[in-house]
C-alpha cells in the first residue's frame, strides 16, 4: 500500500498523474528518488500495471539496484521483470535481444575508453598520422560528439566542411568504426547510436518496444544528450506516459554531449505537459540553501524554483582565504583532523574543479594521518592485472574481440612472441578467419616452428576447456580457475616484490567482485549471474557506482564527481577565477552559466556545514601564479555567509562595480584605502600580504612574492611588469589601489 503521508503535496501529484507527459523539476535534496520509486509502485499496485510495462531510467547502476530493492522491500513487488537501469545498460540489453536487425552478434563487448584509445591508436598507425599534430584525445572526443548527435561516419561531411584536418578525421572514423564491427565490440557512445537507428529505422521493432512500455520515466533528464531524447522520444511519442525528472540547476555535463535544452524544452517537445516544482529540500540547513540560491539566481537560462527546508537556519556557510595552495591545504586537513572526533569520516568531503588539485590535499591528509579515498582516480577496473583477467573472460564471451585476446595470448609469458602473434595473423588474413580461430587452427598453421606451435596449442586447449565451463559454472569459481591455471594469480604471490602483492589482492578482490555481483543476481533472478552480464556491468559502471560509502574516509573528488552525492560536512576549495569558473569556459555566456551550475551542485551537496576557500597563489605546472577570486564570490547574498577580514575584502574585490550584496561593503572598504593614499601610514602598511600590488617610483608597477617583517621597515621582494625582481624596503613603495 502506498504511504502518502510520506509524501509532500508536490510529491504526491507526481505520483497520481500517470497519463500524459509529467516534468518534475526536482530541486537538489528534494526527495526525486522518493518520487519515482512511490509512483512506480503506485502503478504497479493501484494501477495494476504490469512490471513489463514499465521502463525506468537512472542514473547510475547503484541508483537501479536500490530502486528494485526499495520496490521489493518497501511494497512487496516482484521486480523481477522490469525494466529499470541506466541508458547504456537499456540500450545494451534491446541491442543484444535485436542483435539480427544490428549487424552485431548478441555477444558484442563493451570497450570502455582505455579500449577505445587502444584502438584509436592502430587506427592512427594504419592511417599513418602523426600524433603531433592530430591528437589522439581529440579524435576521441570529436568521435564522442558526432556519434552524441547522431552523426555516422557516412553523415559526416553533411555537417563539416572539407578541410585537411575534417578529411583526416572522417578517415579515424571510419575505420574505427570498422575495427569495432570486426571485434564486435561497441563503445558506450555506440550503445545510445545504434539504439536510436534502431529505433529510428526499424518500424516493427519501434512499435514493439513503444508498445512494451506503456510508462517511462527518465531520471536526471537535464543530463540527457540528442541521442538519449532521440530514444525516449521514439518509444514515448505515441502514449505520451512520459515522466521525466530533473533539475536544470544542476546540468553539468555539456562537455560529454549533455545538452540543457532537453529539459528545458520539455513543453514544447511534448504539448500539455503537467509541470510540478519539488522545492522542499531534505537535505540541507536553511543558510546553505540562501547562499546556494543567490550564486544560482545569476544564470538565465532555468526554471523559476525556489528551495526551502523545514531543517532550521543551520550553521552560516563560511568563506575563507589563504596566501598559498598549501596553506589551504593545511586549513581543511587540520579541520577534518577536528571534525573527526566528532563526526564520521564518511561524511566529510572536499571538492575541487580539476584532479589534479588532490595533490596538496593528500599530502596533508598523508601528514595528519587522516584515512581518505580519492574519487575518479585511477578505477579499480582499469589497473592492468584486473583488465587482463577481464580480458581472459571477454574472449571466452566473444571470440570475435581480438584485441583483448592480443591482449592475454602472452599474458603470463607463454613464449608467445611478436613474430610468432604475426604469424597467426597473416594465417587468419589468408584463412579469411578471425584470430581466435586462427589459434585454434594452430596446427594448420605451416608457419609456426614446432616450439612455437606447441605454445600456441597448449593455449588453445586452455582456452576450449575454460569456455567449455563458462557455460555452466558462477562466475566466482570460473574466475578462480581462470586465475588459478592462467597463472595470472600465482605469478604476483610468488614475487617478494610489494607491489606484486598488491597486485595479488587486486586480483582476489576481483573475485569478491564476481562473487558480491552473483549473490545479487541470484536473489533478484533465482539464477547464477552469466559472465556476459558481469562484464556488461562492469563496462558500464560509472566513478558513482564505485563509491564505498560505508568505508570511513574523507572523500575527495572533483566538483562533477559529487552529483548525486551528499554529505554532512562540504569543502569546496580552489574558488579562484580560472578554476571556477575554468579558465576554458569563463567567457561564452552558456559556458559560463554551467560553471555556476557547477558550483551551485558542489555548495548543495552539504547537509550541515559548507566551506568555501581561496588562496592567492596557486602553482600552476612548474611555477608559482597569482590568482584572482572567482567572480562568483561577489554573487554570493553577504546575508548567509560568514567571512573574516581578508575574505570580505576578497569579496569586494571581485564585485567591483557590481550591484550585488557586497558592492556596499566594498566602497566602503575603497574609500578607507583611498584617505591612506599619499602619504604612506604605517597603519596601511601592516597589511603587506603575498600578492599585493605595489608601485615604485623607478620600476613601476609589481607584485609582491614575499614579505619578511612589517609595516614600512618590511624587506619585499618584488616582481615588477618589466621583468625585473627587487628586495626592496616597504617604505620606498606604495600599495596599488
Amino acid at each position: 500500500m502506498i504511504r502518502w503521508e510520506e509524501l509532500n503535496p508536490q510529491q504526491r501529484e507526481v505520483v497520481r498523474h500517470t497519463e500524459g507527459p509529467v516534468l518534475a523539476l526536482a530541486g537538489a535534496g528534494s526527495g526525486k528518488t522518493r518520487s519515482i520509486i512511490y509512483r512506480a509502485a503506485y502503478l504497479l499496485n493501484e494501477k495494476r500495471v504490469e512490471p513489463q510495462r514499465l521502463l525506468i531510467v537512472t542514473f547510475t547502476n547503484k541508483a537501479a539496484r536500490e530502486l528494485r530493492s526499495r520496490l521489493r522491500h518497501s511494497f512487496g513487488l516482484d521486480t523481477h521483470s522490469m525494466w529499470v537501469g541506466t541508458f547504456h545498460g537499456v540500450c545494451s540489453r534491446i541491442l543484444r535481444a535485436e542483435s539480427r536487425h544490428t549487424g552485431f552478434e548478441s555477444n558484442f563487448v563493451i570497450y570502455d575508453q582505455d579500449d577505445q584509445r587502444a584502438l584509436l591508436k592502430k587506427v592512427f598507425k594504419e592511417l599513418d598520422i602523426d600524433t603531433e599534430r592530430f591528437q589522439l584525445g581529440a579524435a576521441h572526443q570529436i568521435i564522442s560528439q558526432q556519434k552524441s548527435t547522431l552523426i555516422r561516419p557516412a553523415d559526416f561531411f553533411e555537417f563539416q566542411k572539407h578541410t585537411a584536418a575534417t578529411d583526416t578525421m572522417a578517415q579515424v572514423y571510419d575505420l574505427y568504426q570498422k575495427k569495432l564491427r570486426q571485434n564486435n565490440a561497441m563503445d558506450f557512445d555506440d550503445l545510445l547510436m545504434h539504439t536510436a537507428f534502431l529505433l529510428h529505422d526499424n518500424e516493427d521493432v519501434r512499435q514493439w518496444y513503444a508498445g512494451q512500455f506503456r510508462y517511462v520515466m527518465i531520471d536526471e533528464y537535464q543530463d540527457t544528450n540528442y541521442a538519449q531524447f532521440k530514444i525516449v522520444h521514439l518509444l514515448a511519442a505515441e502514449h505520451r506516459n512520459l515522466c521525466v525528472v530533473g533539475d536544470d540547476d544542476q546540468a553539468i555535463y555539456s562537455w560529454r554531449g549533455a545538452t540543457i535544452k532537453n529539459i528545458l524544452n520539455f513543453h514544447k517537445d511534448y504539448k500539455g505537459v503537467a509541470v510540478y516544482r519539488l522545492e522542499e529540500n531534505y537535505r540541507s540547513t536553511g543558510h546553505i540553501l540562501n547562499l546556494a540560491h543567490s550564486l544560482i539566481t545569476h544564470n538565465s537560462g532555468r526554471h523559476d524554483k525556489k528551495l526551502w527546508t523545514n531543517l532550521g537556519d543551520g550553521e552560516m556557510p563560511r568563506l575563507d582565504v589563504f596566501e598559498r595552495e598549501r596553506d589551504e591545504a593545511r586549513a581543511v586537513a587540520d579541520a577534518i583532523g577536528e571534525l573527526q572526533f566528532t563526526a564520521s569520516l564518511d561524511e566529510i568531503v572536499v571538492l575541487y574543479r580539476t584532479n589534479a588539485q588532490s595533490r596538496t590535499l593528500e599530502a596533508e591528509m598523508v601528514k595528519r594521518g587522516v584515512p581518505y579515498a580519492v574519487v575518479g582516480g585511477v578505477n579499480f577496473f582499469r589497473r592492468r592485472e584486473v583488465k587482463d583477467a577481464i580480458a581472459y573472460l571477454r574472449v571466452l564471451v566473444n571470440p570475435d574481440d581480438s584485441e583483448s585476446l592480443l591482449r592475454i595470448i602472452n599474458v603470463p609469458s607463454r613464449k608467445i612472441g611478436a613474430t610468432t602473434i604475426g604469424r597467426l595473423l597473416d594465417f587468419a588474413l589468408r584463412q579469411s578467419v578471425n584470430l581466435y580461430r586462427a589459434v585454434m587452427r594452430s596446427e594448420e598453421n605451416e608457419a609456426l616452428g614446432k616450439a612455437a606451435a606447441k605454445s600456441v596449442g597448449a593455449f588453445a586447449d586452455d582456452m576450449n576447456r575454460w569456455n567449455d565451463m563458462a557455460a555452466n559454472t558462477p562466475v566466482p569459481q570460473l574466475l578462480m580457475t581462470l586465475l588459478d591455471e592462467s597463472g595470472l594469480l600465482g605469478r604476483f604471490e610468488k614475487s617478494v616484490d610489494p607491489q606484486d602483492e598488491a597486485r595479488a589482492e587486486n586480483l582476489r578482490e576481483l573475485i569478491n567482485a564476481a562473487a558480491e555481483f552473483d549473490e545479487q543476481h541470484h536473489e533478484s533472478t533465482g539464477n547464477h549471474a552469466l559472465v556476459r552480464d558481469w562484464l556488461q556491468d562492469i563496462a558500464l559502471l560509472t566513478d558513482l557506482d564505485t563509491v564505498d560509502e560505508n568505508k570511513p574516509t574523507v572523500k575527495l573528488m572533483t566538483m562533477h564527481n559529487a552529483k548525486g552525492l551528499e554529505f554532512d560536512h562540504v569543502f569546496v576549495v580552489g574558488l579562484s577565477d580560472g578554476l571556477v569558473p575554468h579558465r576554458l569556459n569563463s567567457e561564452e555566456t552558456d559556458k559560463l552559466e554551467e560553471e555556476r551550475r557547477l558550483l551551485y551542485v558542489a555548495m548543495t551537496r552539504a547537509c550541515r556545514q559548507l566551506r568555501l576557500s581561496y588562496s592567492h597563489w596557486r602553482r600552476d605546472r612548474d611555477t608559482i601564479v597569482h590568482t584572482d577570486p572567482s567572480r562568483f564570490i561577489a554573487e554570493f547574498d553577504s546575508r548567509y555567509i560568514e567571512m573574516d577580514q581578508a575574505a570580505r575584502y576578497t569579496a569586494g574585490e571581485v564585485g567591483r562595480g557590481a550591484s550585488g550584496a557586497f558592492a556596499a561593503g566594498y566602497r566602503k572598504h575603497r574609500g578607507r584605502k583611498q584617505a591612506l593614499r599619499g602619504d604612506v601610514t604605517l597603519e596601511s602598511h601592516k597589511r603587506w600580504r603575498i600578492g599585493a600590488r605595489v608601485r615604485h617610483k623607478s620600476f613601476g608597477e609589481g607584485v609582491v612574492l614575499n614579505v619578511d617583517g612589517d609595516g614600512l621597515d618590511a624587506r619585499l621582494t618584488v616582481s615588477f611588469s618589466g621583468g625585473q625582481m627587487k628586495r626592496i624596503v616597504g617604505s620606498f613603495v606604495k600599495l596599488v589601489t
